[in-house]
C-alpha cells in the first residue's frame, strides 16, 4: 500500500479475498441499521432520540458516496 486509507487498495483486497459483494453488503448493512435505529427510537421510552428520527436520511449524503467507493469505482 503506497497511501493511507485508499480504497482503490481496500477494493482490490475484498476483491482477492472473494468478497465482490461488499459493497452492495456494505450498503444493505448501513440501510437496515439505519431503519433500525429510526424503528428503535420510536419505541424507546426516552424522548430525546425522537430527534434523530427527522435528520438521520441525512447521513446518506456522506455515508453512501463513501461505500460506493469500497470497490474502487464509482457508481
Amino acid at each position: 500500500m503506497e497511501k493511507a486509507y485508499d480504497l482503490k487498495e481496500l477494493g482490490a483486497r475484498l476483491k482477492a479475498a472473494g468478497l465482490v459483494e461488499s459493497e452492495d453488503l456494505a450498503e444493505q448493512a448501513y440501510q437496515i441499521t439505519k431503519q433500525w435505529i429510526k424503528e428503535s427510537a420510536v419505541l424507546s421510552e426516552t424522548p430525546y432520540d425522537n430527534l434523530v428520527i427527522p435528520f438521520i436520511d441525512q447521513l446518506d449524503a456522506l455515508v453512501l458516496p463513501k461505500i460506493d467507493k469500497i470497490d474502487g469505482q464509482e457508481g
